[in-house]
């Protein structure tokens, strides 16, 4: 990194630019946003950007790079001019997702840049309930790819308290020497004003739902079914994230594991849109995410930015960070998983009467948690975390084989 007065320029590698993508593409949108905000010139390197996309970097300052293309198409492994006039003092790399493409860049093109490794799932836990026979040698494979990109990376992150400790195990070499930097997301775009008692009483599962096991879709359809009492005969589960084209399959397929009336579950398309996505929060009574497992969960943060009350799996990242800012406040927030299908869609179901019943105080307890977190969890800070730990790595030197830490 060139260690100048002026502010270091900053390229990160994504597959796209997060038109219609989540999870880590929207991850690296707001942080090249807070980059961007904070005065670094900020760019990003993808496949295949479209206008809009190119029109929407623009407008949160990131420039925008087309990777060049072979005959099979575009690659990010294949050196970019436009990457290489830009000058990046640090280089970005997500998971095994674009990390070995930043990677690539790093050694043979943009040798006197920092590299920074973020690492955003934990194969280990999850692979096993994505179904398929090779579950093992998937999260081998994938571990694998993390452990050979860190090894050369000045710094290596996870985001959240849940992945920084299953990555710091992953690189553990026996030397102590391989520091994991925890990345705490920033709250999304706060909803300001009083929130009232939506008239419909909704249960919001917000993102995607590609594996509907691991993100605990099937709990959440027996868990509304399952709610006692005379108002629950109308509560509703709105899913938000299906693939479109998928939506009615899902459907069908929630109501037959629940057994609950054909008009009582609602699956709608995935979407970034920020409008649609505020509006599903405020019009739900609550938003779960009862995923058997999950490397941290940014809709977590979405639904607390919007004020709507939530429940979230213990078995979380996010949750661990909700206890460990929170404390004592955190725990209406959070939903033990057993891991044991019935034992789960009782405390589910438990959890979901209890707003039910009070939904003012659990509107109010959201607000509390909304201010406790607000000045404490914002991209800026995820900024000036990896720019803290970019000016005590090691200076890199030019590669001419595999690096040694220093």
């Amino acid at each position: 990194m060139n260690h100048s007065a002026k502010k270091p320029a900053v390229l990160a590698l994504n597959c796209a630019w997060p038109a219609l993508k989540g999870g880590i593409p929207a991850f690296n949108r707001n942080l090249l946003a807070a980059f961007a905000g904070a005065g670094h010139r900020t760019a990003c390197l993808v496949e295949a950007p479209t206008r809009d996309d190119i029109e929407d970097a623009a407008a949160h300052g990131v420039d925008l790079f087309a990777a060049e293309r072979s005959p099979a198409g575009p690659s990010m492994m294949l050196e970019s001019p436009a990457a290489r006039l830009f000058e990046p003092d640090v280089v970005i790399g997500h998971d095994r997702f674009t990390g070995p493409s930043a990677w690539v860049q790093r050694r043979r093109y943009l040798r006197d840049a920092s590299l920074v490794h973020i690492v955003h799932t934990a194969p280990a836990e999850i692979e096993r309930f994505k179904g398929g026979l090779d579950a093992t040698e998937r999260a081998e494979e994938r571990e694998r790819i993390i452990r050979m990109v860190t090894a050369d990376a000045d710094v290596v992150a996870a985001v959240g308290p849940r992945l920084q400790r299953y990555t710091a195990d992953l690189v553990e070499d026996g030397s102590g020497r391989v520091r994991v930097v925890q990345l705490d997301p920033g709250l999304g775009p706060l909803h300001l004003g009083r929130r009232q008692p939506p008239p419909k009483k909704q249960v919001l599962v917000l993102g995607r739902t590609d594996d509907l096991e691991l993100k605990g879709l099937d709990l959440a359809a027996r868990a509304i079914a399952a709610v006692p009492g005379a108002d629950a005969a109308s509560l509703g589960l709105l899913v938000r994230g299906a693939p479109r084209g998928e939506c009615d399959a899902l459907h069908r397929t929630l109501v037959g594991l629940s057994g609950v009336a054909r008009e009582r579950i609602d699956v709608r398309p995935f979407t970034t849109d920020p409008d649609e996505l505020r509006r599903d929060l405020l019009r739900s009574l609550v938003c779960v995410m009862p995923s058997r497992v999950e490397g941290f969960g940014l809709v977590a943060l979405d639904a607390i930015a919007a004020g709507t009350p939530l429940l979230v799996s213990a078995k979380s990242g996010a949750a661990e960070l909700l206890r460990d800012r929170l404390g004592r406040l955190a725990e209406p927030m959070l939903v033990d998983i057993a891991d044991e299908p019935d034992t789960d869609v009782l405390c589910w179901s438990a959890a979901v009467a209890r707003v039910l019943a009070e939904p003012e105080a659990a509107l109010r307890h959201a607000e509390e948690v909304r201010q406790r977190l607000t000045p404490h969890l914002t991209w800026q800070h995820t900024v000036t975390a990896i720019l803290d730990a970019v000016a005590y790595a090691p200076t890199p030197r030019p590669y001419g084989g595999a690096r040694r830490r220093q």
